[in-house]
């Protein structure tokens, strides 16, 4: 049966993140199925990005913004949008976090809304992002009680987060979307081990411990270098990489190179390149960390840290090792583990795709779209 489906999320392509990807990537998926879908999201770039158009047969409607705070948006013509357009769907998937959900869904909660629950929000203590947590807090607690249904990556998250383990009768895992990707025989030096990042360079990625960790590497063995990827200059949120740069030239640091924003083409090369990815995020806005599914299916091992949900990816898979978040120690003891005996830590791409994969995922999405639409219409009756 065909459906109309409107997605719901702040950010969207050409922005890039773990979220916004997932979301595009279900998007397409359901397209190219041939189903009309639609997403809304915020213009985070009016001066260059269209308030309307259609990629790959998804209709992108873009809502203007009011102004920033932190990583957030606040926009009134996004409310209005979503209120005004519902009508046309059957069914409706919101993203969150988002300030503006609470209200959103309470005037949608008769659509039947399934909600995407990504992370909680933990911002630096402050007064002003203390009143800005409590706010988001009730907004996206509200979204979660007008739900029909709380989809999420993984169980392991959800059932530790803040705010969904309150609601967990409607809490449902679904796995994650993935990019398909190949392993390239691209090592860039054979003399070197080289040991990689990708992602936002902002504070909860935690790549200040990383970098603590590759300083002790460093004492014990030479032969290291360390490749940092990601965005360090328009970052929502705020880049830390000044700071960072700061502690490696403080340090006398040697063989780290930032390469800035690395596109989709390039990703499998890089991912390829490196003998160990890691992923030490400390904040529980890390919810599952997709990277890591990434770099294994390019063959490549991941030391991951203990967070709820990024965790699970080793565990499934036993590609790698986990550490505990924040110790630098336990984190340089991993990755030279990896670096000893790498083919301990291997798996094959095809037994990474059995676990994780975007069909399955998308499948899943689809029961509880149809679930919730059977319901509605059930209702009228």
């Amino acid at each position: 049966m065909k459906k109309k489906i409107l997605f719901i999320v702040n950010y969207y392509y050409p922005y890039i993140s773990g979220l916004s990807e997932t979301v595009r990537i279900l998007a397409e998926y359901f397209a190219e199925k041939g189903h009309e879908v639609t997403v809304l999201c915020e213009n985070h770039n009016s001066k260059e990005i269209l308030s309307e158009e259609i990629i790959n047969k998804v209709r992108i409607v873009r809502a203007k913004i009011l102004f920033k705070i932190n990583k957030g948006m606040v926009s009134t013509d996004f409310i209005f949008k979503a209120i005004k357009i519902s009508n046309e769907f059957d069914v409706i998937n919101m993203h969150i976090p988002m300030l503006e959900a609470g209200l959103i869904s309470t005037f949608l909660k008769k659509k039947r809304i399934i909600t995407t629950y990504h992370c909680d929000i933990d911002l630096e203590k402050s007064i002003f992002n203390n009143f800005i947590k409590t706010i988001m807090n009730f907004s996206n607690s509200l979204c979660l009680k007008n739900s029909y249904k709380i989809l999420n990556a993984s169980l392991d998250y959800g059932k530790h987060s803040k705010l969904a383990s309150k609601y967990t009768e409607k809490l449902v895992e679904v796995g994650t979307t993935i990019k398909e990707f190949f392993p390239v025989k691209t090592k860039e030096n054979k003399n070197k081990k080289i040991i990689g990042f990708c992602g936002r360079i902002v504070m909860e990625k935690g790549i200040d411990v990383l970098i603590k960790a590759y300083q002790i590497i460093q004492t014990k063995r030479s032969d290291v270098e360390l490749l940092i990827g990601g965005d360090y200059k328009n970052i929502a949120g705020g880049s830390i990489y000044p700071k960072l740069k700061k502690f490696i030239n403080d340090n006398n640091l040697k063989n780290i190179r930032f390469l800035g924003k690395i596109s989709d083409d390039e990703m499998q090369f890089f991912y390829s390149s490196l003998d160990v990815f890691v992923l030490p995020s400390v904040n529980p806005l890390e919810a599952f960390g997709l990277v890591q599914v990434e770099a294994m299916l390019c063959g490549t091992p991941v030391v991951s840290s203990d967070l709820y949900g990024v965790r699970t990816i080793v565990q499934n898979t036993g590609m790698g090792l986990i550490h505990e978040r924040g110790n630098a120690n336990q984190l340089a003891e991993c990755i030279l583990k990896i670096l000893e005996d790498p083919s301990k830590y291997t798996k094959t791409r095809e037994e990474i795709l059995k676990i994780y994969n975007t069909k399955k995922c998308a499948l899943g999405y689809e029961t509880y779209f149809d679930e919730a639409i059977k319901e509605r219409n059930d209702k009228r009756c």
